[in-house]
């Protein structure tokens, strides 16, 4: 691919007749995206698109980013001249997840300005020691547990960041991830239905055990790298992954404040939600009044399932 350089934006400029606007393909081998400078003296980057997205991500600085519609719905991002630089490094990244990455451009847009606006700004809301812990296990499950079975889709199941009852939501199985550091496996559950079965459907439940310290080995950057390089083929996958960690708060400028907490994988078991399993009943009602149940519990000494029987839940995800 022939990168958007300065010399380029010049180029375009040179060529341009007064008054009128000139664009030219970004890339010989990607028909669906145009560079050009328009009459204004703007330089933009159009990126053909089949639906308009409902949101837009904001300006930054003069980078601006609209929907332009007619007999093609095209996604333009533009930038004054004196932020030729900015453009010129956003316009590269997103061609790049595009072609290489097979990334969707409404998608690829957003997350990369996200990504350099969280970049500009001084402070942003850092994740608490809890929420680091409760992702950080989610995420272990799902490069080590769930991936393997079931594929790049599992990014599409992972319902938590939605508040759903449960962290993975499948056509036959549901998945809930608790993580502690505490020395023994237990476990917090804030929903009084949140050991219930869907009907028809199977529930697993993994306890996680980390340890945290000055010296862990890995914080929720090294998760992240991993599992974007494992969804690295999947660029659908991959964008739905990118999105649900922002809804979680994750953001790239984490990576430089100095809160990411480092992590000690110990130990993590996987039980079926049924027969003694440690729960309240499933018919179980809360009493008039009562609009919310926290309880504890420990599975220490519950039988967890083998490797194969878990596979062969997941299967039905």
């Amino acid at each position: 691919m022939v990168e958007i350089t300065q010399d380029r934006w010049a180029s375009l400029r040179e060529q341009r007749l007064p008054h009128e606007d000139i664009y030219e393909q970004a890339a010989e081998d990607l028909e669906a995206a145009l560079v050009g400078v328009s009459d204004d003296g703007r330089l933009h980057l159009l990126l053909a698109i089949d639906v308009a997205p409902q949101n837009l991500p904001p300006d930054l600085q003069s980078l601006q980013v609209r929907i332009l519609e007619g007999g093609q719905i095209w996604l333009d991002v533009s930038a004054r001249s004196h932020h030729e630089e900015l453009l010129t490094l956003v316009a590269n990244k997103v061609l790049h997840a595009i072609r290489i990455e097979g990334r969707d451009p409404a998608v690829s847009v957003e997350r990369i300005i996200d990504d350099m606006r969280a970049a500009l700004r001084p402070l942003a809301p850092d994740l608490s020691t809890a929420e680091q812990i409760g992702l950080f296990g989610e995420l272990w499950v799902l490069s080590n547990v769930l991936l393997p079975t079931i594929g790049p889709r599992v990014s599409h199941l992972w319902s938590g960041p939605e508040s759903e009852r449960h962290d993975f939501v499948g056509q036959g199985v549901h998945v809930e991830v608790k993580t502690t550091t505490r020395s023994e496996p237990k476990h917090e559950i804030s929903r009084f239905d949140q050991m219930r079965a869907p009907a028809s459907k199977r529930l697993l439940f993994v306890s996680v055990m980390l340890e945290r310290s000055l010296g862990g080995d890995e914080t929720l950057a090294d998760r992240i790298d991993e599992i974007r390089e494992k969804l690295a083929s999947d660029g659908r996958a991959l964008d739905v992954f990118d999105s649900r960690l922002a809804q979680l708060g994750w953001h790239e400028g984490l990576r430089q404040t100095g809160a990411l907490l480092r992590f000690t994988f110990r130990d993590v078991h996987v039980f079926e939600v049924a027969g003694n399993f440690p729960r309240l009943p499933d018919d179980y009602v809360p009493p008039l009044g009562v609009t919310a149940i926290r309880y504890s519990i420990n599975v220490g000494s519950l039988p967890s399932l083998e490797v194969s029987q878990v596979q062969e839940v997941l299967l039905t995800a």
